[in-house]
Order: structure tokens, then C-alpha cells, then sequence
């Protein structure tokens, strides 16, 4: 097995590229044979063929016998650690790296193994000479499929049929002839001259989506032969032949009548639509490469090619049982698989025509159960042919298949071989498939991984990173893409690499240098060595422990080793904790520092270790000690701790420091009956009298505790009925009165209950922008009402109930003025938090609103605006009905504005943000709908009374004309019910617009705010085709569950298929805007990604290493230099500061001298 690659973070790209160099042998020979000069290359670290060749070599040689990784050949490329976390495309990175080790030594390998050599040409049609440019590449990129070019290739052969297929140059764009002087009509094209030895070909998978702007992955069906037949791509273009098979003018047949009712229910739907359904059969044959008429090979050749394959197949089933027999027979002998062994196939799966129509179902033992009737024609009875031969050879174990599969790829190779045979009679330019690159995923990221065919044994293998594994050679049929794909996603071939074929190749390994094998096993030896050195380190830090010793009023924390006896680690204890008793009087035990419970002992155990006594980090010990003439007691592993809470009238909590337990120590195999005793015999109270509980902690019961000392548990035993160490038990009397609940049941409930209110202070004046203090707390049941609540406040801060109110949450959250509901239903569960503010408390049912007037704004706008005005406050009453309340307001804004409104004439709607939302009805009551203090209600003025009805939807909707580019104005309204389907919908505004029903296409405008006309282009909509559409509106795609909904519509008939003018126009708008906000609101969103960072190596030169070390040399003589002038300056300093001294003293000296001189002649 073969050796893969670790991948560093997204390097997935860059190991199929290395482990398909590696497989191809000329590339591993070439690099073998390339040897380092210290002289001329730079370090090796930096010199990438010699960190390729090292790479190779431990791939090669597997001295790991696991993954390695190209850690340092990506070093070598003078990557920051980031770039092996960005993605990139695999043959960019072939073209990088061959360029890299072009330049790295001017390698002529790279020419000699990938150039091919091109022409390209332009010919004038009039006097027939051409203008000829000879050029060279590395490798072919060829189209799949281009919706902007009308282009799908079905296959590699017409893909390179389209590559080369010159265009004309006619009308504005015709050619300057220099022979005729005159601009004429001419062919400009591409031909192949010279083809290399490893022909590189990319199956050009990603293109631009011209409707988002942004590179789409194309999954489609592209077939590829495992024998390239490039002598036909050699002669000129109107000689060469693509052949079709016949049976997929039989497929499209079939296709037809299903492709025409599809038709029928989506022949308006928009370029953005179209991209993803399925081409018609006659679209596939129109498409590939405009108007060329394909060219049909007669079917009798394929009648017999379907012939001999079912001959082929049967001769392998009797020669693998006569095989199979054989071997049973005589076990010890190995059969040689010859071309005696495995029957003559030249008539495999060797072109990409003939894989189109034969999967791997009918290949040697595949299931065809699910094809189901095929009808009659020639593909039907070929598969019930094999059906039938496949019925009585069906693989009985595992090794029976290894062995078969074996057969095929023996066979398939050897196929190979006799198809190259006879193709080379054509000519030399015939290549063998080796490697096919497959990407997984879309255009925005995915995985690459290789399917490559040794040349060692002639199997092919996968390669995806650190895992290979072989695999089939009918795998590489499931990596033509999907026939029509309904996602542009999935994994496709990519990169193809194909080797001339002619030429036996080599099946040994490449010849490696012996400084090479050295250097590794240098290499590993040092790995080898760092390993051993971590693992000791790892396993001694594992052999460390911390135990937490406790020694009478002494506790520390001992650290020790898991290997250490315990009697040495008892001294250790001594010692730390400077024991003075003896040591036959004292011994470790297990310790519970928390209740102060002794555990496990360890008799005649001191010479076992911590680790087997089950010693762990921070584990609790005690050092227990007694007298000389005592004996200590044997621990009973039976007894536990029992924490016995009795019931008291003063508790106010369940905290264990209020409720002060008792502590029974008890064995586990006492029974319930004797543990009452104990109770009775140290409280005294009698067994009649005791309830024992047990609290149930599960959430939502309806029981908050279990009896366990009811009669038919008496004589169960405290392990029997699951009570467990360190368990808490409650105690209470029985009541004389029967039927009243238990005390601590009702504490339990409230406790339940129990809510933290935290408030602030209501008299502290806060600024605008503060948020209130919330310093005060208060513990209350929840099911207690906010009346209560209040109180508690009102004499907690001393103010009067009435002078201040209550808000949820903070100082702009809703006034609570029914103090009737319970904290509760206020959203006070466990903790809540209330704003309290000075105030007059709002009337329960009374609430302050603001109104004003507005409508739709009478300016253009391509979203929906409204013009708002603001009039007056008011208060309501939510016991009114919306009829009642629109009354009051005419009254109102006749007397205050001197307007005159009639009831029947208003709209009442909820103004949200900006713009108008629910539309209130006349028999609503307010106190159902949503109303809140500060709430703004908007007047909307009729000229008719309103048709909307209460279980209507208002919305608005608007025609969006492509050919002008424009949208209808004013908005026009429109009423749905939430049942109505789309169906329904269309029947409105085909009155609306005056439409034809059955071409009414619409969307939804999600985003209103930020939508522009631009966006119907440069954006992805979802244009739904109204008519027989049975989605009802309140669902998927739509979900109209509000008012103010916004909706365009067009007619399909009138949208163009060239979207070209309408980007011009696009463009047109968005350049000319003045407001750049705007413009990058128009921008779709996917536009706004990152741009995607272009792949680059960069090689580093001996000449560039000499100049970087010159440099290097340079910086630290100039860093030299400063240090030893600051050293200089600092010693300048230094004696200057002993001079200065000097000088003082001497000053000082004098003065004294002068002084005592003075002071001797005053004396005398």
C-alpha cells in the first residue's frame, strides 16, 4: 500500500497534485536523478526540488509505514502559516509549482515531460493565407458547459472538438487581411502541432453565473475514455469525427414527451429558473457546439460491440468456475493470472461514447434489479441478457469477490493494452488515463482527492489525503458528473492526466540517492528520539499525584508519585505534618473532609502502591491515630451517612445552614423499621408518629416528595429502597388531623415558587440614557399577585403604594397595572427584574396612545414608503371596540384640528417603525389586539369605503416590466385571505393589470427597506408561476402572515432571454447614483464576500540567500556599532560624573580648611 498525506488545514488540493506526481514515473525519475549543489542552490530548507525530491523519497520508501505530510516543501515555498488554511484550485497549483521548479535550477524536465505545442491562426477566407503564432502550454483547459455560450460537451472528445473549432470573423468584427488590403471574412482558431509525453487536461468546471455574478460549480455529465485517441485532434478541424452513440438518440426519444409536459408548466420561467432545470433532449444535441450537426456511427457496430461484450461476460463466469473449482481442489497451489487465464475483452468500456450508455450495472456483476421495464430495444434486451447471466454466478464470500474483481482488472488492463495496439496503427499520439483529480463540493469550497493507477501493479488506487486505499476501475465511470444535476454541487472529475502510451513502462521504483535515504533515517532517528523523550516525560507527569492529607486540625497538600508504596508515603505525611505519635499508631484511610466522615482503610496493605489502591489527584486522606493501649476499630464499608432534616416551624428556607441536619451513621442493610428505632431512641419520637420523605428532584411531578416508611416498606432495607450515602431525609410528626398536607410538602412547593425580585429606587432621578440600579431584592412566591408584590415594595422603600409604578423588565418596558395577576404570569420565574418609577399608576384597562395620519407617500419610490404625520395623545379604553374608538377619533381631530372625517372613510392601522402594519377591524376588541402605552395608531383616509375583510390580508403589489426596466406607480392593494393559494392569486391581478392568467409570474419582497429595482437583476428572486400553483400563500415560499406584504409581477412572455441590455442599464443606474449607502445596498449580497487571494510560491536564489545574508551581516555591524557608542556615551557619562565628584569634594575640602583657618584667628 501506498504512502498518503497529511492534510495541514485546506491543503487537500496540493496532495492529489503531489501524490499524482509521485505516481507518474517519468516525474519521480526525472526528480530522482536531480542532485543538490550547495553551491549554486540555497539552503535546503528553502530549495523546493530538494524538499519535493525528500518528500518523494519517504513516500517512496514508507520508513513511517503511515502518513507523512509536505510540512516542509511547503515551507520551502516561503508560505505564512495562513496560506495552508486557504483554499485553491489544483491546476493553478500545478502551474505554480512547475513554474517554481522551472525557476528553481532551470529544469528542463517539467518542458520535456508536459510542453505540447499549439498554432494559433487566423485565415482569410478571400485569398486563404494565414497569420500563424506557434505557442506552447502545459496543460488544456476545456469547456463543459457555458450558458453564456450556448455550449454543453457531453463528453472529453467533443470537448477538445469544441477547444479547437475556429471561429468566424465577419460583419463589424472581420479581419484586416495584409495580403488583400481590405478587411475580409476569416477563421481565427487553435490546432495542436506536437503533444507532450503527459498530456494535463482540465474539465473547466467552474464558470461565471451571469443572473448573481458570482463563479458557479457545473456538475454535469463529461465522459472520458481510458485510451485518448489524439491523432484525430491532430488533423485539420473538418476532418475530424466525433462519434455519438445510438442508444442515446433512443434516451432522447424517451425524454421527449416528459420533457414537453415539464414545458408545459414552466415554459415563463426566468433565466434564474432555467439554469437548474432539465435540458430537453434536443437542447442537448442543439447546444453542443452551436449548430453542428453531430456525426451518428451506424448502429450495427454497436449491435456488435453489445454482442460481444454478453460473449465476453459468459466466458468469464465459466472461467472463474472452472477457476474457482481448481483452486478448491488444490489450495497450495497459485494460479498465475495469464493472458490464458483471463479471457480476450478487447471490446471493454475504452471510450467515453460507449460509457455513456453501458454503466457499471452491467459490467460484471452488478445489480440491475432496479432498472425495472425497460420496454424493448436493443438496451433492454442486452440488460435482461446479462439479468440472466448474472442469476447463476453470485458471489458467495468475500475472497470470491477479491478474486473476481482481480479477473476484471486483469482483463480491463489487458484490454487497454489491445486497444492501444490497435489505435497506435493510427499514429503515435495515443494516451492511458492515470489519474483523474476529483473535486467535491460547489464554487464556494469543497474536496479534492485523486484516483490514480500504479504503475507498478496496474491497479488504481485513491488517494484522498492520508488514506489510500485501491479501488475499481469501474469507479472512475461514477466521477462523469450527473446527467442532469439538480444542484451546482457534487463531485465530478476535474484534472485528468493521461500518459503516452506505445512505450513499456517501467513497473520497478525509481533509483533513490543514497545522501537521500541517510538524510531520512537521520530524520527519523532524531523523531524517534524526540518521541521516546516526550513519551517518558508524559508518562513521568502521569506517575505524579496531589493528595490533600489531613492530620487532627492540620491539613496540606502532599505531592507524591503513583508508584509509591504506602507506607512511604505515610512518613511522607509525617513528616509534612510533623506527627509526633508512633507510627504503629497511626494509619491512612479514605477521607470525606466535607462531613468529616472517615472511609476505606487499608490493613496489611502498606506494601501496594497509591495507583493500586486507587490513589487520584487531590484525593482526601486522614491520618488517624489512638493510644498505645487502644486498637483501631475495623472500617464497615456498609455503614453511611444519613442527614436528617426535622420539621420546624421557623424555617424559612431549604439551606442546609437553616435547616441544621442530623447525622445518622447506619448500615445499609438495616431496614426501615430499625432506622425508625434509632430515630425514636435519639429525638424521641415515637415510630406511630414519624413521616420520613424523601425529596423528588424531578421537574414537572406533581408529588414534591416520596414516604418511605409506609407500612409495606418497613421491612425493606435502606440499600433496597436506592437511599445512598450522603443522603438527605426529612422528618415531621404526624398531624392529629387526617387528610391536611405535610409541611414539608407545602415547603417544598413554595420553595419551588420561590422568586428574587430585585428593584430600584424609584426617587433616584436618572439621566436619559441610564439604566436604573436594580440594588434592592426581595424573595416572594410567584403565585402571590402583583398587588402583594407592591406592597412588599411600598414598605420596603417606605413610599406610598400609590406613588409610584411598576415596569417589566427596565424603564421602557410595559406599565403592569391589573395588580390583580399574579408574578407569574409577568415572566417572573426564579429571578425577575422590575423598573420602578415615581408616578401616578396607570387605570387597569386604560392606555396612552399617540395618533397620527398618513397613507402611501406620493413620490416615486421603487420600495413602499409612506408619509406619517403626528397629531395628538390620547387615552383608550381596550374595552372599546375599533368601530367605537375610530368614532372618538373623528370627534377628536375635528375638534382639535378641525378635519373633518367620516368613520366608514378611515383606515385604523399600528404604525412599526416607519411604515404602516396591522390593519385593526371594525368588530375587534382592543383588549384582544396587541395595545400598549406609547403605541402609535395611524389615521388612513379612504376615498371608498374599505373592502377589506377581518380575515383578509392587506398588501401591496406592483408590475415590473423588463423591456422598459420600470415598476408601476402608485402601489396598488391588494386583499388575501391566508387560505388563498397562488392559484387564487393570479385571478386577482390578472384584474389588477389586465394580464393574461396564464403568463403572471410573482415574488415576495423580503427585504422592503433596502430593495431597488436594480436587485430583479443583480439579485436572486424566486418568480413564481402563478397559475395551477397550488402553494398556499401562507407557507413555503411566500409565508404572508402580516400586513403590508410586498409583491411584484410581470409578464414571463415579456422577459428576454439576453439579460445583457438590462445589466447595461444596471450599471447605468448604479454608476450615476449619488448616494454610495445606496449603491451598496443594490450590490447583491454575495458580491460583498472577500475576494479569493491568488495562489504564488515564491523561489528563493543563492545569489537572493547571499544578498539576505549580506543584509543579516549589515544590520548586526550596525547594531554592533550603536551598542558600543551607547557603551561609549555611557562611559563618557560615568567620568564625567567621578570628575564632577572629584571637584565637589575638593570645593568642600577648601571651605574647611578656610573655615578652620577663620575660626583660629577669632580666637586668637
Amino acid at each position: 500500500m501506498y504512502c498518503g498525506l497529511n492534510n495541514l488545514g485546506n491543503t487537500c488540493y496540493m496532495n492529489s497534485l503531489l501524490q499524482t506526481l509521485f505516481m507518474t514515473r517519468q516525474f519521480r525519475e526525472a526528480l530522482f536523478k536531480w542532485k543538490y549543489d550547495e553551491t549554486k542552490h540555497p539552503k535546503k530548507e528553502d530549495c523546493i526540488p530538494y524538499q519535493l525530491q525528500y518528500l518523494f523519497t519517504k513516500m517512496q520508501e514508507c520508513y513511517e509505514n503511515r502518513a507523512t505530510d509536505a510540512r516542509n516543501l511547503v515551507r520551502s515555498f516561503q508560505w505564512d502559516p495562513q496560506e495552508s488554511f486557504a483554499q485553491h484550485d489544483v491546476q493553478e497549483f500545478c502551474r505554480v509549482l512547475f513554474d517554481a521548479i522551472q525557476q528553481s535550477d532551470d529544469q528542463d524536465f517539467i518542458t520535456r515531460l508536459y510542453q505540447s505545442h499549439s498554432q494559433s491562426y487566423v485565415q482569410c477566407l478571400k485569398c486563404q493565407q494565414e497569420s500563424v503564432s506557434n505557442e506552447v502550454f502545459l496543460d488544456l483547459s476545456l469547456t463543459v458547459k457555458s450558458d453564456f455560450l450556448n455550449v454543453y460537451n457531453e463528453s472529453l472528445e467533443r470537448a477538445l472538438y469544441y477547444y479547437i473549432k475556429p471561429e468566424k470573423l465577419e460583419g463589424d468584427n472581420k479581419y484586416l487581411c495584409q495580403n488583400c488590403q481590405d478587411k475580409t471574412d476569416a477563421l481565427k482558431g487553435f490546432r495542436l502541432k506536437a503533444l507532450s509525453d503527459i498530456l494535463t487536461i482540465q474539465l473547466n468546471r467552474f464558470e461565471l453565473d451571469l443572473n448573481t455574478f458570482e463563479r458557479k460549480k457545473v456538475n454535469d455529465y463529461v465522459s472520458f475514455p481510458f485510451v485518448l485517441d489524439m491523432n484525430n485532434f491532430l488533423k485539420p478541424y473538418d476532418q475530424i469525427h466525433i462519434e455519438d452513440h445510438p442508444d442515446l438518440l433512443e434516451e432522447r426519444e424517451k425524454l421527449k414527451l416528459q420533457y414537453e409536459q415539464e414545458k408545459l408548466q414552466s415554459c415563463f420561467s426566468d433565466p434564474l429558473r432555467r439554469k437548474n432545470r432539465k435540458p430537453s433532449p434536443d437542447e442537448r444535441v442543439q447546444k453542443v457546439h452551436f449548430n453542428d450537426t453531430p456525426q451518428i456511427v451506424p448502429s450495427d457496430d454497436k449491435m456488435q460491440f453489445k454482442k460481444q461484450l454478453l460473449e465476453a461476460h459468459q466466458e468469464f463466469q465459466s472461467k472463474f468456475q472452472s477457476f474457482k473449482s481448481t483452486n478448491n481442489n488444490n489450495n497450495n497451489t497459485q494460479t498465475q493470472f495469464t493472458s490464458q487465464t483471463i479471457p480476450n475483452n478487447p471490446n471493454l468500456i475504452l471510450t467515453a461514447d460507449e460509457a455513456y450508455d453501458i454503466d457499471n450495472d452491467i459490467l460484471f456483476g452488478g445489480n440491475l434489479d432496479n432498472l425495472g421495464d425497460l420496454g424493448e430495444g436493443t438496451t433492454a434486451n442486452t440488460v435482461k441478457t446479462i439479468k440472466e447471466v448474472q442469476g447463476g454466478a453470485k458471489i458467495k464470500n468475500s475472497d470470491e469477490k477479491e478474486i473476481q474483481e482481480r479477473i476484471e482488472n486483469e482483463s480491463h488492463n489487458l484490454s487497454i493494452k489491445q486497444k492501444i495496439q490497435e489505435l497506435l496503427q493510427n499514429g503515435p499520439n495515443i494516451y492511458e488515463l492515470y489519474s483523474v483529480m476529483i473535486h467535491s463540493g460547489g464554487a464556494l469550497g469543497g474536496h479534492y482527492y485523486a484516483y490514480i493507477k500504479s504503475f507498478e501493479d496496474g491497479d488504481w488506487y485513491c488517494f484522498n489525503d492520508s488514506t489510500v486505499s485501491k479501488i475499481s476501475w469501474k469507479t472512475i465511470l461514477t466521477m462523469f458528473g450527473d446527467k442532469y444535476p439538480k444542484y451546482n454541487m457534487g463531485s465530478s472529475a476535474y484534472f485528468l492526466m493521461y500518459r503516452r502510451a506505445g512505450e513499456e513502462l517501467s513497473t520497478q521504483k525509481p533509483e533513490i540517492q543514497e545522501h537521500l535515504k541517510q538524510a531520512i533515517v537521520k530524520e527519523l532517528q532524531e523523531q524517534k528520539e524526540k518521541e521516546e523523550k516526550w513519551e517518558r516525560e508524559k508518562k513521568e507527569k502521569e506517575m505524579e499525584l496531589k493528595i490533600r492529607s489531613f492530620y487532627k486540625n492540620k491539613d496540606a497538600v502532599i505531592k507524591t508519585r503513583k508508584d509509591t508504596l504506602l507506607k512511604d508515603f505515610k512518613l511522607q505525611i509525617r513528616q509534612e505534618l510533623n506527627v509526633q505519635e508512633d507510627d504503629e499508631n497511626t494509619r491512612i484511610r479514605f477521607y470525606n473532609h466535607i462531613d468529616n466522615i472517615p472511609q476505606d482503610t487499608f490493613t496489611k496493605k502498606e506494601n501496594e502502591t497509591l495507583q493500586g489502591l486507587y490513589f487520584n489527584d487531590f484525593k482526601s486522606v486522614l491520618l488517624e491515630t489512638k493510644a498505645p493501649h487502644e486498637i483501631f476499630e475495623d472500617y464497615d464499608p456498609h455503614i453511611m451517612l444519613i442527614k436528617l432534616c426535622v420539621w420546624r416551624n421557623d424555617i424559612e428556607s431549604l439551606d442546609e445552614n437553616e435547616l441544621k441536619p442530623i447525622k445518622f451513621f447506619i448500615r445499609d442493610d438495616k431496614t426501615v423499621d430499625q432506622f425508625m428505632d434509632v430515630i425514636t431512641q435519639r429525638l424521641g419520637v415515637p415510630k406511630d408518629k414519624q413521616i420520613i420523605l424523601q425529596k423528588n428532584w424531578i421537574n414537572g411531578a406533581t408529588n414534591y416528595s416520596f414516604r418511605i416508611n409506609q407500612q409495606h416498606q418497613l421491612e425493606q432495607t435502606l440499600y433496597d429502597l436506592k437511599i445512598g450515602r450522603n443522603v438527605t431525609l426529612y422528618l415531621e410528626e404526624q398531624q392529629e388531623q387526617c387528610g391536611l398536607p405535610l409541611n414539608w410538602d407545602q415547603k417544598f412547593e413554595c420553595e419551588k415558587h420561590k422568586c428574587r425580585i430585585t428593584f430600584n429606587d424609584p426617587r433616584k432621578q436618572l439621566l436619559p440614557s441610564e439604566s436604573p440600579d436594580y440594588c434592592f431584592e426581595l424573595q416572594i412566591d410567584n403565585r402571590r399577585t402583583m398587588q402583594e408584590l407592591k406592597e412588599k415594595m411600598s414598605d420596603f422603600l417606605g413610599l406610598d403604594i400609590d406613588s409610584f409604578i411598576v415596569k417589566k423588565s427596565n424603564r421602557y418596558g410595559e406599565e403592569i397595572k391589573d395588580l390583580t395577576t399574579t408574578i407569574k404570569n409577568n415572566q417572573a420565574i426564579g429571578r425577575a427584574a422590575f423598573c420602578l418609577m415615581m408616578g401616578k399608576p396607570s387605570t387597569k384597562g386604560i392606555y396612552k396612545i399617540k395618533v397620527g395620519m398618513g397613507g402611501l407617500s406620493p413620490k416615486y419610490s421603487d420600495t413602499i414608503e409612506f408619509e406619517l404625520q403626528d397629531l395628538f395623545d390620547m387615552e383608550i379604553n381596550s374595552e372599546w371596540y375599533v368601530k367605537e374608538l375610530k368614532e372618538k377619533l373623528c370627534q377628536k381631530i375635528q375638534e382639535l384640528k378641525q378635519i373633518v372625517l367620516q368613520p366608514n372613510l378611515i383606515r385604523l392601522r399600528y404604525k412599526l417603525n416607519t411604515k404602516l402594519s396591522q390593519v385593526y377591524h371594525n368588530d375587534q376588541l382592543l383588549k384582544n389586539l396587541r395595545i400598549f402605552d406609547n403605541q402609535t395608531l395611524i389615521i388612513e383616509k379612504l376615498e371608498k369605503e374599505d373592502e377589506i375583510k377581518e380575515n383578509q390580508l392587506l398588501g401591496y403589489v406592483r408590475f415590473y416590466n423588463p423591456k422598459d426596466f420600470t415598476l408601476s406607480f402608485p402601489p396598488q392593494e391588494i386583499f388575501l385571505n391566508s387560505t388563498d393559494t397562488m392559484h387564487d392569486v393570479s385571478t386577482v391581478i390578472s384584474n389588477l393589470f389586465n394580464i393574461n392568467q396564464d403568463a403572471i409570474e410573482a415574488i415576495k419582497i423580503n427585504n422592503v427597506f433596502s430593495f431597488a429595482i436594480t436587485d430583479l437583476v443583480t439579485a436572486s428572486f424566486d418568480w413564481q408561476l402563478l397559475k395551477f400553483n397550488q402553494n398556499v400563500v401562507n407557507k413555503s415560499p411566500w409565508f404572508l402572515l402580516k400586513d403590508s406584504y410586498y409583491l411584484i409581477v410581470r409578464d414571463a412572455r415579456e422577459v428576454p432571454k439576453d439579460m445583457t441590455e438590462l445589466r447595461q442599464k444596471v450599471d447605468e443606474i448604479l454608476a450615476k447614483s449619488s448616494d454610495p449607502s445606496k449603491v451598496q445596498q443594490k450590490i447583491p449580497l454575495q458580491s460583498t464576500k472577500p475576494k479569493e487571494k491568488a495562489l504564488k510560491i515564491t523561489v528563493v536564489k543563492k545569489q537572493d540567500e547571499q544578498k539576505q545574508d549580506e543584509l543579516q551581516k549589515l544590520v548586526e555591524q550596525i547594531k554592533q556599532e550603536e551598542q558600543e557608542k551607547q557603551e561609549n556615551e555611557t562611559q563618557d557619562e560615568k567620568s564625567f560624573k567621578v570628575d564632577q565628584q572629584e571637584e565637589a569634594q575638593k570645593l568642600d575640602s577648601q571651605e574647611n580648611t578656610n573655615q578652620i583657618q577663620k575660626n583660629e584667628q577669632q580666637q586668637d
